[in-house]
């Protein structure tokens, strides 16, 4: 009881200080840069608190958690104008302080911040609102100052209050020094937080749209440099929905009206989200209008229309989207226009003109491994096989010693194409280096593909061993068996053909190949009748081979 009776005191004796004392002009004025802010949900008052003009764009500081659950709210000046809130410039639920904007005009008085030094001891006023800058004004010196998170934070010598909280405190020359935080549990002095707090209320594309911006009713608006919020403005392309990105173009045109970014934008929005092709026209032609470099213009429509052939626009093929590339190359000779019209080529399937821009680009800054690796594509779909394989070598070569496992794909590919080309033990052995560079390959048809390259080079024995590790990597795999069952019949190995034969009739019971196999390699031991039982079963199961060959054994 004794502790609140002192609080009161230390209160009514600050109070009858600044009464009795002078209040000065600057302090005095300032009260003019004091606002009311009164927030709403589905029409209905949610809140209401004190607001302050800071800056020169119409930017107001009020509290964070006023504004959540709100969706609209208006600013009440000293002089009873009121003005509506456009959206959220920046946020910081720490310090519970965030940064609105309301339509600036030249009457509104903003709070200068004050960017000098403050030291303990020093003289500030915590200003209230109150129309016709009837506002109560408290002197409170700075008892302590520390530093957190890069702002100052003050410890103010009276009571806290919960009337304080978002309050301006201000030096003797009206310059914003703090803003009053709220009171924890247990505090007995009011805190501020340094007005350099108002600096660090901007959206990035970091934290536009999502985090604390996410679920405010109010909107966030683009920051106000152009770089910020171009990058904001296309990261709605990715975390945002069409209502968001079309806000976002809005808000970058409004902002920046000469900049043809915001119209590619809007061209892609009408074109993708609204399929109104007349009206994504017309944005592209304003923003060749203005780009400095048309060509980034005509990059972009040729992706947008990709994208909309890729999402099954029938009244868009490749020749429209090669149109816009082509008008882009030939204004800005730019290897990464050639490079996207190189895949559109690949995928099309136009693997000879896809060539002729991969080893264009291969000469460019954007020479890489995969350049000559889908350069390498195009000519093993055109059965260019060996120059493929050099092609491949290149892109392998360019990797180097030390980065073997990103070329492991490559050397994979290679052993492809080295098979293609009749290269079979050169194929071996990109199989058997893949491997070692792998250190293990659970894959069956790996081992498979390899199999069939060791009996192209006549490596027989390699060959049954790779097949065997297929099995074990797939024991359900009848075709396996199969596979190494043609091996061994081919080389006269019968009793093992049996063998794993008949474990692919274990699998598959009426497998019309495991049946006629094995009718064969009877044939060529003697065992007539057992050759003749596995044709006839062969013949039921549908091989359209064995008839015949039964007709040959009956004839014996």
């Amino acid at each position: 009881m004794r502790k609140g009776f002192v609080i009161v005191i230390a209160l009514l004796l600050s109070v009858t200080f600044c009464a009795a004392q002078k209040l000065p002009k600057k302090v005095g004025k300032a009260r003019q840069s004091v606002a009311s802010i009164i927030t709403f949900k589905d029409g209905t008052v949610a809140g209401n608190g004190t607001a302050m003009f800071v800056g020169d764009k119409g930017d107001v500081l009020v509290s964070y958690s006023l504004l959540c659950g709100a969706d609209s709210a208006v600013v009440v000046d000293t002089k009873g104008k009121t003005r509506t809130v456009i959206g959220i410039v920046g946020l910081d639920n720490l310090y519970d302080c965030a940064k609105v904007r309301v339509a600036h005009d030249k009457k509104i008085a903003y709070f200068p911040v004050s960017r000098s030094n403050t030291v303990e001891g020093d003289q500030l006023y915590i200003i209230s609102y109150g129309k016709k800058n009837s506002g109560a004004v408290e002197a409170a010196k700075i008892m302590k100052i520390d530093s957190l998170y890069s702002h100052a934070y003050y410890t103010l010598d009276i009571p806290v209050q919960d009337r304080f909280v978002s309050l301006p405190v201000v030096n003797i020359e009206g310059e914003l020094v703090a803003v009053v935080q709220p009171a924890a549990t247990g505090d007995s002095c009011c805190y501020a937080v340094g007005a350099t707090v108002t600096d660090k209320l901007v959206t990035t594309s970091v934290t536009y749209g999502k985090g604390i911006h996410y679920n405010m009713g109010i909107r966030t608006l683009l920051p106000d440099d152009k770089e910020n919020a171009l990058s904001c403005m296309y990261m709605q392309t990715i975390i945002g929905d069409s209502i968001s990105y079309r806000n976002a173009i809005n808000d970058y045109i409004a902002l920046f009206p000469e900049s043809h970014e915001g119209y590619m934008c809007d061209a892609e929005h009408k074109a993708v989200y609204c399929s109104d092709m007349a009206m994504a026209e017309k944005s592209w032609e304003k923003a060749l209008s203005l780009a400095v470099k048309p060509s980034e213009v005509y990059f972009g429509k040729a992706k947008v229309l990709n994208t909309l052939m890729l999402a099954g626009d029938s009244l868009i093929n490749v020749d429209a989207i090669l149109e816009q590339l082509d008008k882009a190359i030939a204004i800005d000779n730019d290897p990464m226009y050639v490079a996207y019209k190189a895949d559109l080529l690949l995928d099309a399937g136009r693997h000879a003109d896809a060539y002729e821009c991969y080893i264009r680009v291969s000469s460019t800054e954007l020479r890489s491994a995969d350049i000559f690796a889908r350069a390498s594509q195009c000519k093993g779909a055109l059965k260019e096989y060996d120059k493929a394989v050099e092609l491949m070598d290149s892109a392998i070569n360019l990797l180097g010693e030390n980065e073997q496992v990103a070329a492991s794909p490559y050397i994979l590919t290679r052993a492809l194409l080295k098979y293609s080309a009749g290269r079979y033990r050169e194929a071996v052995f990109d199989y058997y280096k893949y491997e070692e560079i792998m250190g293990s390959v659970f894959n069956a048809n790996f081992y498979y593909l390899r199999s069939q390259a060791e009996v192209k080079a006549k490596m027989y024995q390699q060959a049954l061993n790779d097949l065997e590790k297929a099995i074990s990597i797939e024991p359900m795999n009848d075709a396996l068996y199969i596979e190494k069952g043609i091996l061994c019949y081919g080389l006269g190995i019968f009793d093992d053909g049996i063998e794993v034969l008949e474990s692919a009739l274990e699998i598959v019971p009426d497998s019309p190949d495991a049946h006629y196999l094995l009718g064969l390699i009877y044939t060529k031991t003697d065992k007539i009748d057992l050759a003749k039982e596995h044709m006839q079963k062969a013949i039921e199961s549908g091989h359209p081979e064995a008839a015949a060959k039964l007709d040959e054994l009956k004839s014996k």
